[in-house]
């Protein structure tokens, strides 16, 4: 799966996962694990493209994906390693 493909599935589950903790629906478990193990796989894959304070707020997400603010921290962290991985690639070419 390219890394286009890869953000662009966070982008569906993104949508869904907003309607799913308006209705406090339990099947956004499901889709936070799915989100995560997409974060996981991309980090993984292209090393140094980690956030600050990856790790940290890695695990804070894994044991609270219940939670709206986990949701939240998830949305960030795909959004700041978008900008990190074109970065990277963007030094890469100079």
């Amino acid at each position: 799966m390219s890394l286009h493909n890869e953000f662009d599935k966070w982008n569906d589950l993104q949508i869904q996962l907003v309607v799913l903790f308006k209705e406090k629906d339990t099947a956004r478990l499901q889709l936070m694990e799915q989100g995560i193990q997409l974060l996981e796989v991309i980090v993984d894959r292209e090393g140094e493209a980690a956030p600050i304070n990856f790790a940290e707020r890695f695990t804070f997400i894994r044991n609270n994906k219940h939670n709206y603010t986990a949701f939240k921290q998830l949305d960030e962290l795909f959004k700041e390693t978008k900008k990190k991985i074109a970065r990277l690639r963007a030094q890469k070419k100079e």
